[in-house]
């Protein structure tokens, strides 16, 4: 069955729920561009104009603090600019409104959802998407050069929004200027192809945006207060992963001065695509459309948007998340990021590195939706379709009869292979030349708003699970108003830390009663635990994951 007809196909009824779960976890109406923000919603809410050098912005200011929403830092990527480098935007004379959030990047959420097939699920979005938020605390003026705190969001590249959420509480608290971004998504996002051979950017459009997105932040963040030498740049997952790759990526030089990767540390094979490869997923992904030979570009500019989004992915024999990643051995990565960190070819700053102890939950509850992960026989056809020719070594390391069930072991296989092994392996690698510090998120009772499966264990420290104590603000899955005094002080904890390390490179923090200094990463007795109990040592990592069986991954 070819792509075309792979996307004319409708949705069974799995495939539809998990549709909806994964529109849950974007916060479905939360995500209309109109949606108040509290500063917006404030009774003492009053406009605020920030010039800029591409024309006036009217934001919101309030008692809570200030917002500029839906600001433009790149023209709009479609017609001949699709998969083209982020030009800058057209300016304007007259104050543009920024009280309203832009609209999300186009994403398909049945291939989002991970259906199994590439069929045409709701729609979100739009391809001219490339806008940023900023969130400032109440005195944030020209000349207070405040921290600047750049989010990049997650969503495995083919899903997610600057708009999921909220980083006011923290702006605040932090006493930093936060900017959120959109960046191009899927196929628009990371297409390579023989086509565009020499054209910058090529399979990883992307990370070209968010450089894009620095570069305005650099240039303008002082009109609203912030420091354009004190850049953080920080994300979960996919936006991890974005923050590594900037790492090791020439053209982010001197755009941020620290980083930190909440679940996505890049050094797996998955990280980065090989150019070969890239390329011949995209002509076959071309052709399966019906765009061919030198003309094969044209058409595919000439294509709706929304056909591109519901396309095959250029990894071969992956769908869903993780099916789009950049493409390595070109301009925007010279090479796959663990080869260039362990050549020391990377930019220079000081990192926070970290993982939560039980990630792959949500991933086994996501596929527990599905109802097609019960049996011994379906875990581990999955593994062989995630790993290929490592999966009988990894079944009988991690076999399901070890575990409480298929999709315990289905769970326990991609915490330690996709994260918490990556992550000391990055430790390592990059800790050697920056400082690095690292951690270990472990709540076992961490909020999760989705219903519990029957037979399932809980969700403990769920991938996603730290986001609610980061921004200490509700989203699609957790609600910070359910933590109990624990996860409160620990919520607390973890803004005085980030907040610490984005002014002084260096996280600190009040170090309540039983918690220990965090140390420069040395090995593995320097990672920190962050929980409920306090902030202590995250003992036996390298064997709770099995790490040594991963090391040679």
């Amino acid at each position: 069955m070819t792509g075309g007809a792979r996307a004319r196909r409708g949705l069974g009824p799995a495939a539809l729920l998990v549709t909806l779960m994964v529109a849950l976890l974007l916060g479905g109406c939360d995500l209309d561009p109109g949606r108040a923000d509290e500063v917006v919603r404030a009774d003492d809410a009053r406009p605020q104009v920030v010039a800029t050098s591409f024309g006036p912005v009217a934001g919101v200011a309030a008692g809570a603090g200030q917002v500029f929403l839906g600001i433009p830092y790149a023209a709009p990527p479609v017609g001949p600019l699709r998969w083209r480098a982020p030009r800058p935007p057209a300016p304007w004379s007259e104050p543009r409104p920024a009280a309203a959030l832009g609209p999300s990047c186009l994403q398909n959420l049945a291939l989002s959802a991970q259906v199994g097939g590439h069929g045409a699920g709701p729609m979100l979005g739009q391809e001219d998407c490339l806008t940023l938020n900023v969130y400032a605390p109440p005195d944030a003026a020209p000349g207070t050069a405040k921290p600047v705190m750049v989010w990049i969001h997650g969503g495995a590249f083919v899903l997610g929004t600057s708009g999921q959420y909220d980083p006011g509480g923290l702006a605040r608290r932090a006493d930093a200027v936060v900017v959120t971004l959109n960046y191009r998504l899927g196929a628009l996002g990371f297409l390579a192809h023989p086509g565009l051979r020499g054209a910058p950017g090529e399979g990883a459009f992307a990370l070209l945006d968010q450089q894009a997105a620095l570069r305005w932040i650099k240039a303008e963040i002082a009109r609203f207060g912030g420091d354009p030498r004190r850049v953080t740049l920080f994300g979960q997952s996919a936006g991890a992963w974005s923050v590594c790759s900037q790492l090791v990526s020439p053209g982010a030089q001197g755009l941020f001065s620290a980083a930190i990767l909440q679940s996505g540390a890049c050094v797996t094979p998955e990280a980065s695509l090989p150019v070969g490869i890239a390329e011949a997923g995209g002509a076959r992904m071309a052709e399966d459309l019906g765009c061919s030979g030198p003309d094969a570009m044209d058409c595919l500019r000439a294509l709706p948007a929304e056909t591109l989004a519901a396309a095959a992915s250029q990894r071969p024999g992956v769908t869903g998340p993780n099916s789009w990643s950049p493409t390595s051995g070109l301009d925007v990565l010279p090479r796959p990021p663990r080869a260039a960190f362990a050549a020391g070819r990377f930019n220079r700053v000081p990192v926070i590195d970290g993982t939560n102890r039980d990630e792959g939950r949500l991933f086994s509850y996501l596929r527990g939706l599905r109802a097609d992960l019960l049996t011994e026989a379906s875990y581990g056809e999955e593994i062989r379709r995630l790993f290929g020719p490592r999966a009988p070594g990894i079944l009988a390391e991690y076999p399901a009869a070890r575990f409480d069930s298929p999709r315990a072991a289905y769970a326990a296989v991609l915490t330690d292979g996709y994260f918490a092994c990556p992550a000391l392996d990055f430790d390592r690698l990059v800790g050697r030349a920056v400082p690095v510090y690292a951690y270990e998120f472990d709540d076992p009772d961490a909020p999760f708003s989705l219903p519990t499966l029957p037979f399932a264990s809980g969700p403990g420290s769920y991938h996603t699970a730290e986001i609610a104590y980061v921004f200490d603000r509700p989203w699609a899955l957790a609600d910070p108003s359910r933590f109990d005094e624990g996860q409160a002080r620990l919520s607390a904890a973890m803004q005085d830390l980030w907040g610490s390390f984005a002014r002084t490179g260096q996280p600190e923090t009040g170090r309540p009663e039983g918690s220990v200094p965090w140390r420069r990463f040395r090995g593995e007795g320097d990672v920190l635990r962050l929980s409920p109990e306090g902030l202590g040592a995250a003992a036996d990592m390298t064997e709770r994951h099995r790490c040594a069986f991963w090391g040679g991954r």
